[in-house]
């Protein structure tokens, strides 16, 4: 049930993104629908938030508590931001000056890819202990060295797909806030865009890998 709920989170947040190519009242109810979830994660994962009192700190934890703020703080100024920009379901609510507020989408537009990219590195960081459990899950107690680099190979194929992703939707730019109107991702049909999207929560997600690898290594 636990992994399911991230299956969804994923594919919601995915969903999302593709806003160009969705009608506004079901961006928008989506939008409002993934609280949903995001609220069931916290509940699930309250003993997070209770231990950060307890214990001793170093490099890889402090990173993953800036990480977890990062990305809450991310996701709330989506969903703020989204609904004091909403066209359909807060439209009787927010008054019109500030719903026709440019920079308020131009904050909801950064936001929303801080949130995929923030994701992305949550997802990555915790990717060793769920591989794990997946791999006992389905029996597999070991790998063979062709299995490892297969796998090897299709990260790194997977990066670089993701990395071209970035590229092609101006990530970056997203990021500094800049005005962007049309990207070259947008010109892909709307599976194809959500693929791009997922590449590029992949390779943060990968991202995220590297730097739990880290922490790895710090607690031996």
């Amino acid at each position: 049930m636990r992994y399911l709920l991230d299956v969804l989170l994923v594919m919601m947040l995915i969903f999302e993104m593709t806003f160009f190519y969705l009608p506004p009242v079901l961006h928008e109810a989506v939008g409002v629908a993934l609280l949903l979830p995001i609220v069931w994660h916290l509940v699930r994962n309250r003993r997070y938030v209770s231990s950060l009192g307890r214990g001793r700190w170093n490099g890889p934890r402090l990173v993953r508590l800036l990480l977890n703020i990062l990305l809450v703080v991310s996701c709330l100024v989506t969903i703020v931001s989204g609904c004091l920009t909403s066209s359909v379901l807060f439209a009787d609510v927010v008054p019109f000056s500030l719903r026709s507020n440019p920079s308020l989408y131009q904050l909801h537009s950064a936001a929303a890819r801080y949130f995929l990219v923030l994701a992305g590195l949550h997802l990555g960081w915790h990717l060793p202990t769920w591989w794990q459990r997946w791999l006992l899950a389905a029996g597999i107690k070991s790998r063979p060295l062709p299995a490892r680099m297969l796998l090897l190979g299709l990260g790194g194929l997977f990066g670089a797909v993701g990395i071209y992703a970035a590229h092609q939707d101006r990530l970056v730019e997203h990021l500094q806030g800049a005005h962007l109107f049309m990207t070259p991702a947008l010109a892909y049909s709307g599976a194809g865009y959500a693929l791009a999207q997922a590449g590029i929560l992949i390779v943060f997600a990968e991202i995220g890998w590297l730097l739990s690898l880290w922490k790895g290594v710090h607690s031996k």
